[in-house]
C-alpha cells in the first residue's frame, strides 16, 4: 500500500540588522536608524527581516493549527530587507509572498 505524503508552505522570518544592510547597500544617513523604529513596532523579527518560503514534503502529525511536516525541506525561496508586522501581514499585504511561494515549488521541482 502506497503512503501519501503531505506537502506544506511555511514562512518565516531571519531577523537582519539594519545596520548591515545600512553599511551593505550605501543607504542615507539615519536609515538604521528608522528600520529601528520599524523593528520596534513589528512582532518577533518581522520589523526587518529575510523572510523564508520552504516547501516541506513529509508525514502530516496533529491537526489544526498545531498540525506541522515530519520530513524534508524539498525547496525554498528568500527575500531580504523584508519590514512587517508578522507573518500574516507578510502574506497578505507584500505582494510577494505568492512569488516566494512559485519560487520555492519551481526550486523542488529541480532537486
Amino acid at each position: 500500500m502506497a503512503q501519501i505524503m503531505d506537502i506544506s508552505i511555511t514562512c518565516e522570518a531571519e531577523l537582519e540588522t539594519p545596520e548591515h544592510s545600512e553599511k551593505v547597500t550605501h543607504s542615507a544617513p539615519g536609515y538604521a536608524k528608522a528600520v529601528r523604529e520599524m523593528m520596534r513596532k513589528a512582532e518577533g523579527h518581522w520589523g526587518w527581516c529575510t523572510v523564508t518560503v520552504n516547501v516541506l514534503i513529509g508525514t502530516k502529525v496533529g491537526a489544526g493549527i498545531k498540525a506541522r511536516i515530519i520530513g524534508a525541506k524539498i525547496g525554498a525561496a528568500h527575500l531580504g530587507n523584508c519590514s512587517y508586522l508578522n507573518a500574516e501581514d507578510f502574506v497578505k499585504n507584500s505582494g510577494y509572498f505568492e512569488d516566494l511561494v512559485k519560487e520555492a515549488l519551481a526550486n523542488a521541482l529541480k532537486s
